[in-house]
């Protein structure tokens, strides 16, 4: 199956480069490998998504099959990322999973650790696979120095969405790449005030940042979970500091719209009633598609700590008893090349990771919106990060916002909050729940 296109990517390789070689840990015997040209000529595919996505992903998978035209695509697809987990693991319980699964940044490590996902290092050495179009950090996809996964969507860093008209109104011109988190909060103070019939434009909002608040911690020099990856952090000083300053922009100075007024505040942001959006860039799809705002972007503002880009990418993964794991390597490899990505990016599926499409100005500076990409290119300005994630991260994520609402609703103290969430981390840690 596919071996014209394999022997095609081989030639090239040996004539444009040495092959890469992997420094990830122990060796693999590659005649244990599955060879191209021994499977059946399909290559299952699990993936979720609303139904306007799917139907725009279908385009890429169309694109594979029309490259390889010895392959068909079958594709198991769920309306939500928790429906999707769940069918995975039912389908590796009952030995009929996919070939290539796609797999958000919270349950990768699990699925890494229970050896649910083929290492690639071998794959990338006998068929030398460089990483050039795939975007660094690659925490999320390696797993005790090995390779278990690439990075595909959302692989940009998150970043602060800005209304320009809202901007303009109050004379205020966009913050330089260094601005501060005092800087965050004088804007917010700047763009809140009453709004048309009496609604209240906020200067920005918290739902988001309750979803994501890992480089507002960095950037106060703090985290959710210790660099020894063996105990829970967020109840420490520097990480409570960070979330008290964050509520505070909503219980203190009123600058964020208060809990449950504006629950969808992507949308209350399109409808001019916030005025600084906190989110992944990827988000600029969106906002281009379906809602009538015209935005830019700014980078995460730095604290005392520095200044972070926050990073938490899907991955996509080749499952250890995959039925065609031969054609399943050669979809992973399509999806990240440089023209698929390309492809993606046109068909407003997702924002590519490639530098060689997102290290160009016409990328830094489209004609449109947002105008400036470079808040949300990971490392393009300054330093991206991703969150340490754990086996069962998906557990300790569930539990932490679990226990971190009552906060963000005002009813809950920075301190016992994040005190509750340190308990139920360690517990998932430990073993205990």
């Amino acid at each position: 199956m596919a071996a014209f296109a394999l022997t095609r990517r081989r030639q090239l390789a040996l004539a444009l480069a040495p092959a890469f070689v992997a420094a990830c840990g122990a060796q693999e015997n590659l005649d244990e490998l599955p060879k191209t040209g021994l499977s059946e000529g399909k290559v299952i595919y699990s993936t979720w998504g609303p139904t306007a996505r799917r139907e725009i992903e279908n385009w890429t998978l169309l694109a594979f099959e029309k490259n390889y035209s010895d392959l068909r695509v079958d594709v198991v697809w769920s309306p939500t990322v928790q429906e999707h987990v769940a069918k995975q693991i039912s389908l590796l319980s009952g030995g009929t999973p996919a070939d290539v699964m796609r797999l958000p940044a919270w349950a990768a490590p699990t699925f890494y650790n229970e050896e649910a996902a083929r290492r690639l290092d071998a794959y990338f050495r006998r068929d030398g696979f460089k990483t050039d179009n795939i975007a660094q950090p690659y925490d999320v996809a390696t797993y005790k120095r090995g390779w278990y996964a690439l990075p595909r969507g959302f692989t940009g860093t998150w970043a602060i969405f800005y209304n320009r008209q809202l901007f303009a109104q109050d004379g205020l011109k966009p913050p330089a790449t260094g601005w501060t988190w005092d800087d965050f909060l004088k804007t917010a103070q700047a763009l809140t005030r009453p709004g048309a019939g009496g609604a209240t434009v906020w200067g920005t909002a918290l739902e988001s940042v309750a979803d994501f608040y890992h480089p507002w911690l960095w950037g106060n020099g703090g985290d959710d979970i210790d660099p020894t990856r063996g105990a829970a952090s967020i109840d420490q000083p520097a990480a409570v500091e960070a979330l008290t300053w964050l509520l505070d922009l909503r219980l203190k100075h009123r600058v964020a719209a208060p809990a449950g007024e504006l629950p969808d505040s992507l949308a209350a942001f399109s409808a001019g009633r916030i005025g600084m959006w906190y989110g992944p860039a990827d988000t600029e799809i969106d906002l281009n598609r379906t809602r009538p705002v015209d935005f830019g972007l700014l980078p995460q503002p730095k604290g005392k700590s520095g200044q972070h880009g926050g990073f938490r990418p899907d991955v996509m993964s080749l499952l250890f008893n995959a039925q065609h794991p031969d054609d399943g390597w050669e979809l992973l490899q399509f999806l990240v090349d440089v023209e698929t990505q390309q492809l993606e990016l046109d068909n407003a599926l997702w924002l590519p990771q490639a530098k060689a499409i997102t290290g160009t100005e016409v990328y830094y500076q489209p004609a449109a919106a947002p105008y400036d990409r470079r808040p949300g290119v990971p490392n393009a300005l300054f330093r991206a990060r991703s969150p340490i994630i754990l086996p069962r991260g998906d557990e300790i994520r569930a539990a932490t916002l679990r226990e971190l609402a009552p906060m963000w609703a005002g009813s809950r103290s920075p301190t016992d909050a994040t005190a509750a969430a340190a308990k139920a981390i360690n517990g998932v840690i430990q073993g205990e729940s």
